[in-house]
């Protein structure tokens, strides 16, 4: 039997620059109790970069999507996430650290309940940018979750 979950408290959330990997234009957040280093934000850039061929290749896509980079418990997950098909939203999951990150995890895992208020975000901000009306990228990347903590 599992134990049981610990109790809930707020995690810092950062908004950080977005980046462009490739054609692809991704947010980028940031949960964890300080900012993020340089080298855990080239290392996740790395990450990110490694999966985004499977972007493009998956098609139907306007070429937005985010990034989650998570120093959680047991290291830090990212979570790169990127809209196909006109409403598909796909992930990739990795867990690393400064160091690099491992393969994408194999599990089917998804997100985890500080991850959560990013990923409904993102959904809603899909929703009012790309599907009412004439699709805006630029207004979908422009929208960010505005929270400190969550």
């Amino acid at each position: 039997m599992s134990p049981a979950p610990a109790a809930y408290a707020p995690r810092a959330l950062r908004r950080l620059d977005s980046w462009a990997i490739g054609p692809l234009r991704v947010k980028v957040y940031h949960i964890g109790a300080g900012a993020p280093s340089d080298a855990l934000l080239a290392s996740a850039r790395d990450e990110a970069a490694r999966m985004e061929a499977e972007a493009r290749d998956e098609g139907g896509a306007q070429g937005t999507g985010f990034v989650v980079i998570h120093e959680g418990e047991v290291g830090t997950w990212l979570l790169m996430d990127w809209w196909a098909h006109g409403d598909i939203l796909c992930q990739r999951l990795s867990l690393g650290d400064a160091d690099g990150f491992a393969a994408q995890d194999a599990r089917p895992l998804n997100a985890c309940v500080w991850e959560l208020p990013v990923l409904m975000h993102e959904r809603d901000a899909w929703v009012r940018h790309m599907m009412g009306g004439a699709p805006d990228p630029e207004a979908y990347l422009a929208d960010h979750l505005d929270k400190e903590a969550v």
